[in-house]
């Protein structure tokens, strides 16, 4: 797991894993989320899920999301750009 970013290592490792898609879609997945998750854990992994995109911005999240975050799904398989997906999970992750 990384020790630069263990929240969102454990996040995307636990809830975007290979077999995912039998879990629904990402807002269906990341509904789930919100109700699983104390508030607390949610603003955190928020938190660092920004610092992430702050530190890799664009095209650097690419490369930066397989070296830190070890995922089994790929983001760009569904036309998305790594950045542009992680944008998308953070408003999921902050709706209420």
């Amino acid at each position: 797991m990384s020790a630069l970013y263990p929240r969102l290592a454990g996040f995307i490792q636990a809830w975007f894993h290979q077999d995912c898609d039998l879990d629904g879609d990402d807002a269906e997945i990341m509904g789930t989320v919100r109700r699983a998750t104390a508030a607390a854990e949610r603003t955190a992994l928020a938190a660092e899920l920004r610092r992430f995109l702050a530190d890799h911005p664009g095209s650097l999240a690419d490369a930066a999301f397989l070296r830190h975050l070890e995922p089994d799904i790929d983001p760009s398989a569904n036309g998305q750009s790594t950045a542009g997906w992680l944008r998308e999970i953070l408003r999921l992750l902050e709706q209420p």
